[in-house]
């Protein structure tokens, strides 16, 4: 095997750096126009795939690659920079997490200390996962990512290096394709959390940029290859960046930004060209040296200064970015650097000594954040109205989940579950519905987790009705495509099996009736009316642009009453709701079916819905904590329509 020994530095490879730290910050500051911003992070995993993968090689071609010591440099590399980072993420948990939220950043903590956070978030991805943007370090995933392909790399190329330059590539092009395969499959069956955060379905990406550095380089010998190259690369990278029109993703749907990132490394560098001029010009250069640090320090500092929904904060978020560009040099200037360059911290074992100290530090201070002194602490912080106020909203989660676990596994009297979550086509469907344990007087309802909402509600406000209930998360009851998925397979089959086994004459649609997906339910009203059912729709509650917690950091950061959670507007919620509403009514109307406004029961007669009653009304963005589902069903219980509909 021959590699050229210490490979020149490419320079233009910075300028890819910042363009991808800037797509990032772009896209996590909510601008329209970055919407495949974050795809920023897919080039800098093929980068690191490349230049790993040229490291190692050219190590083990002069025979003094020794992988211990390769590890503890890549220690070295992420560790310094990731600390301050922690500290800035811990001191916006200590004043503004509620107890529960502060338990879950804790263990977040831990995970991304220790390059684990991938795996972490994959096990809390579930529906009911506390959002995204108030997790102060979800962006570590992709580093913890970035750690286990240091971990698997070395070895691979390792056990393979003696038998030739081409085995390695191989061997590299194996594991790509089999991950690629393994993402797609993954995405296929639903389960995109997985090759999102696992390493295996990502492992392609690094991989295509390990094989670049592997490969012989050829492409000199061709005329223009450098620009030809160079400017389809980066072209693909800004299609990826700006022109995401909301494929399927990672699997393919990282292909544009991949392919483009490989093509600007496999581009020759002997001769400049406009765009290897443009990608080495100073300001690109600076922001690519420094985009490590200013990637680790945006998203906490993101979360923290921007309380409600991100899509709606350009302006703070804008302003922060700056602020990320400051820190992140900051953290280059005075840790990076000195860590990397320093002489004290050059040598295996200092390495070891000083990492492996930070290391236990971590792990000790992630142990003891969870624990009674921690909390005693926190009680002395400002904003302590606050954290009540979101320890409620925390309560109110865990009262919500348990009151779900108990649904899923039908233990709630009178409700009998049947979710296309977990069972698949209409015959099971079908099945489901008629099970024996299922009364024939039963009433039928069908929908999303609103329609849950819906149907624990109407179990309590008149406790002597059975229900059951078909289920599918995110979907408004009719059968249409959602992404990649069948909302409600076969549901006209459904409902035709049930009529003509005499079952189920009076069915309740409820749903959250996202805004555009609500008119699929025309074709479930007019299946339901050639059928000869009886039909009550349930209209939709609010659903907030930004959670519940977010908008009472708000409130208290801004509001005149701190401690207190107000009314949210139509300027808080995620889509226009009335409009939806008018739609809905319609086509009851013109279906000659009953209608309820759930808006009308659960908000003010202006418009505003209470959040906040002694006790949270929701506990996220669009659910009804335990007590909203108790005032939801008092007022249906006295809803007109409801108790007429229930008592043919």
């Amino acid at each position: 095997m021959t590699l050229t020994t210490a490979p020149a530095y490419r320079h233009e490879l910075d300028g890819l750096r910042a363009v991808a730290v800037l797509a990032v910050l772009g896209y996590h500051a909510g601008y329209n126009d970055f919407s495949g911003g974050f795809m920023g992070v897919d080039v800098f995993l093929t980068l690191s795939g490349y230049l790993i993968t040229q490291q190692i090689g050219t190590a083990l071609s002069e025979r003094r690659f020794h992988v211990g010591r390769f590890w503890l440099r890549r220690v070295r590399r992420l560790l310094p920079a990731m600390l301050p980072v922690l500290g800035l993420a811990l001191a916006s948990a200590l004043i503004l997490k509620g107890q529960g939220a502060f338990e879950a950043f804790a263990r977040h903590f831990l995970s991304a200390g220790l390059f684990y956070s991938n795996y972490q978030f994959l096990s809390e991805a579930d529906y009911f996962a506390r959002a995204s943007d108030t997790n102060l370090l979800l962006h570590t995933w992709s580093l913890s990512l970035e750690w286990q392909f240091y971990l698997v790399t070395p070895v691979v190329l390792l056990a393979t290096h003696r038998l030739g330059r081409a085995v390695m590539a191989g061997a590299l092009l194996a594991l790509g394709v089999a991950s690629l395969i393994l993402a797609e499959a993954l995405i296929g069956a639903g389960r995109s959390d997985w090759a999102f955060y696992g390493v295996l379905p990502r492992y392609w990406e690094f991989a295509a940029g390990g094989l670049i550095a592997l490969l012989p380089p050829v492409l000199p010998r061709l005329p223009a290859a450098g620009i030809m190259f160079r400017a389809l690369g980066l072209g693909c990278v800004l299609w990826a960046i700006f022109g995401y029109e909301g494929q399927a993703f990672p699997g393919l749907g990282a292909g544009w930004a991949v392919a483009g990132t490989g093509l600007v490394l496999a581009a020759p560098r002997q001769a400049r060209d406009p765009v290897r001029w443009l990608l080495e010009r100073r300001a690109l250069q600076w922001v690519g040296l420094r985009s490590y640090a200013i990637y680790l320090v945006h998203w906490p500092l993101f979360v923290t200064v921007t309380p409600t929904n991100m899509n709606d904060s350009e302006g703070p978020l804008s302003v922060a970015l700056l602020v990320s560009l400051g820190l992140g040099h900051m953290i280059y200037r005075y840790v990076e650097t000195p860590v990397r360059t320093g002489a004290r911290f050059l040598a295996p074992a200092a390495i070891l000594r000083h990492g492996g100290g930070a290391l236990a530090i971590i792990a000790l201070i992630g142990i003891a954040l969870p624990t009674g002194a921690i909390t005693a602490l926190r009680e002395a912080l400002p904003l302590s109205g606050l954290r009540a106020t979101m320890d409620e909203i925390d309560t109110a989660r865990a009262g919500y989940l348990d009151l779900m676990t108990q649904f899923n596994a039908n233990e709630l009297a009178h409700v009998h579950l049947c979710s296309l979550d977990t069972i698949r086509g209409p015959q099971a469907s079908v099945a489901c519905l008629t099970d024996p344990s299922v009364p024939l007087e039963a009433v039928l309802l069908i929908g999303d987790s609103h329609g849950r909402d819906a149907v624990i509600a109407l179990s309590r406000a008149f406790p002597a009705q059975d229900f059951v209930m078909l289920h599918q998360s995110s979907c408004v009851p009719a059968t249409y495509v959602r992404g990649r998925s069948l909302c409600f397979d076969g549901l006209e089959e459904v409902l035709a099996e049930l009529a003509a086994q005499d079952r189920r004459p009076r069915v309740i649609l409820a749903a959250r009736w996202w805004q555009g997906e609500h008119l699929n339910t025309q074709a479930t009203l007019d299946t339901l009316a050639a059928l000869g059912a009886s039909v009550l729709m349930i209209g939709p509650g609010p659903t907030f642009n930004a959670q519940i917690e977010s908008l009472a950091l708000q409130a208290a950061l801004s509001g005149p009453t701190p401690d207190a959670l107000p009314p949210q507007g139509a300027q808080h919620f995620a889509f226009d709701v009335a409009a939806v509403n008018a739609d809905l009514r319609r086509m009851a109307r013109e279906a000659a079916v009953g209608y309820v406004d759930r808006f009308a029961l659960l908000c003010d007669p202006d418009g505003a819905c209470p959040v906040s009653d002694g006790a949270p009304l929701y506990w996220d963005d669009q659910h009804l904590s335990p007590r909203g589902l108790g005032i939801f069903a008092d007022r249906l219980a006295e809803e007109p329509t409801t108790a007429a509909f229930l008592a043919r």
